[in-house]
């Protein structure tokens, strides 16, 4: 961390995060210990802004292209629906109301019709 920014993570510390100032040696054990204390006093990793969000790794990233390639999705929405439906087989056998939450009611309607229609 620069010195630049020190001073405006001290002030996010203790007015943002309501945690007290420690006396450090120096800029890098600041920053560390500032980690260690967030860490610790989010017990849920969920509510805890500072740690990134993991994403998840498909074991099959063909199957992650292949969704990519339905009409409407793309590489955001294609992640979310094999959150929801792992499989093609069960993305396929998906109805729309099924479907909506994950992409909206416009999309659903796109990936249903795109596994329904005959070719």
């Amino acid at each position: 961390m620069s010195e630049q920014y020190f001073s405006a993570i001290q002030k996010f510390t203790v007015l943002d995060l309501g945690m007290v100032l420690l006396p450090v040696a120096s800029q890098v054990e600041a920053s560390c210990l500032i980690v260690q204390l967030v860490q610790e006093q989010t017990k849920e990793p969920s509510k805890n802004p500072f740690l990134r969000k993991k994403r998840t790794q498909f074991s099959e990233p063909y199957l992650l292209r292949t969704v990519q390639q339905i009409p409407g999705v793309g590489k955001v929405k294609a992640p979310l629906l094999l959150q929801k439906f792992p499989t093609l087989q069960q993305l396929s056998n998906a109805s729309i109301p099924e479907l909506e939450p994950v992409v909206g009611p416009a999309v659903a309607q796109q990936i249903h019709a795109f596994f329904t229609q005959a070719r």
